[in-house]
């Protein structure tokens, strides 16, 4: 069935991602089973399950069960979560279950939303037609990546979800689950755009934190793999009071961007000659070096220059004197690149909110 989400560039004929896929702004305008988690009837897909809504939840839950997490930053409460879960404290077991239980049960009634696209929430998705929950419908394996998607806590999230389906009476998706998510956008971008018989720094934009590494292809595969330390991302600051600042807050984030690459370039060079490309994942619907200028941190990029992956060459050829390509990929796509051999499915990468690619998508 013909992906209703993919788009063709006109210049080069390769497929890129529309932003209409995303599931963020879903609502769940009627529960597809109740007797579940009925309160979340009415809320979109990211109120419903999102990393801040488990973080949130894991305060108010370990609080009741007289745990002290005041001292535990949020962005180490995922992890937390997943130890707890195997925990030989019985409060902790306890209490990082019935947070699970939530939100694996909430993760399930959002698949099973996509899988059964009942009237109400057709209705309530005014950019989807019948072919995109046609599509939905259709596909056969649900990849979950990410940090919440790793070890024990995707694997307990993927029980609940299959509970869900069953107490519904409705075939489930084939859910596989991916543990070391990490460096999948590397990866999956290293995998289908490295050249072969090279060496290439990768670089992995989130939301939250900035991956990267130098790899080297030979013979067809990834031979060599070699990352650097994360590194936070900064500036990423979406909603403006005027356009000075919008543009000042571009400027800020662009030159932090090419420090970083310059940075990490150099210390690649110090190991291994490498490419003058540099392939880059970043959090944004782009295509063709084009950013999205409507949505998420990186979207205020625009105000720099419409073609930003132009602007980048130029910035990171003058700072490392030599000419530097850039190549830009959607974040959620390049995750998706890693999986080209799994039919007929989706990756959905579960994070500060849900993330979609396409592993069949046509990209050079």
């Amino acid at each position: 069935m013909k992906n209703p989400f993919l788009c063709v560039s006109e210049i080069d004929q390769t497929e890129y991602l529309s932003m209409r896929c995303s599931l963020n702004r879903a609502v769940l305008a009627k529960l597809p089973l109740y007797g579940v988690e009925d309160e979340i009837e009415g809320l979109t897909f990211k109120e419903i399950f999102s990393t801040p809504a488990i973080v949130a939840e894991i305060r108010r839950v370990s609080k009741r069960y007289g745990i002290d997490l005041s001292a535990e930053p949020d962005y180490l409460l995922p992890q937390f979560l997943d130890r707890a879960l195997q925990s030989d404290n019985a409060r902790y077991r306890q209490m990082a279950e019935k947070v699970v239980k939530r939100f694996g049960s909430r993760l399930g009634l959002i698949l099973l939303t996509l899988k059964t696209g009942l009237p109400e929430n057709r209705a309530a998705r005014d950019d989807w037609d019948d072919a995109c929950w046609a599509f939905w419908n259709s596909l056969e394996t649900v990849i979950l990546t990410g940090g919440l998607a790793s070890s024990m806590l995707g694997r307990r999230f993927k029980e609940y979800i299959l509970t869900v389906f069953d107490a519904a009476r409705v075939k489930p998706y084939r859910i596989m689950l991916f543990d070391n998510g990490t460096y999948i956008g590397v990866m999956g971008v290293a995998q289908r755009l490295m050249e072969d018989d090279t060496a290439s720094l990768v670089m992995d934009f989130g939301h939250t934190g900035v991956k990267r590494a130098v790899i080297r292809k030979a013979g067809g595969e990834i031979a060599e793999f070699s990352p650097q330390e994360s590194l936070p991302s900064l500036h990423m600051k979406s909603r403006f009071d005027s356009e000075d600042e919008k543009r000042r807050e571009a400027i800020e984030l662009h030159r932090y961007i090419v420090k970083t690459i310059a940075k990490s370039y150099r210390v690649g060079l110090n190991d291994a000659p490498l490419s003058d490309t540099v392939l880059i994942s970043i959090a944004n619907y782009t295509h063709n070096g084009i950013l999205n200028s409507v949505r998420g941190g990186y979207a205020k990029l625009s105000e720099i220059g419409s073609d930003y992956a132009r602007v980048l060459e130029d910035d990171l050829s003058g700072e490392l004197h030599r000419d530097i390509k850039v190549r830009l990929v959607h974040d959620s796509t390049a995750s998706a690149l890693y999986f080209a051999d799994v039919d007929n499915s989706v990756c959905i990468t579960l994070g500060t909110g849900f993330g979609v690619g396409f592993p069949d998508i046509k990209i050079k």
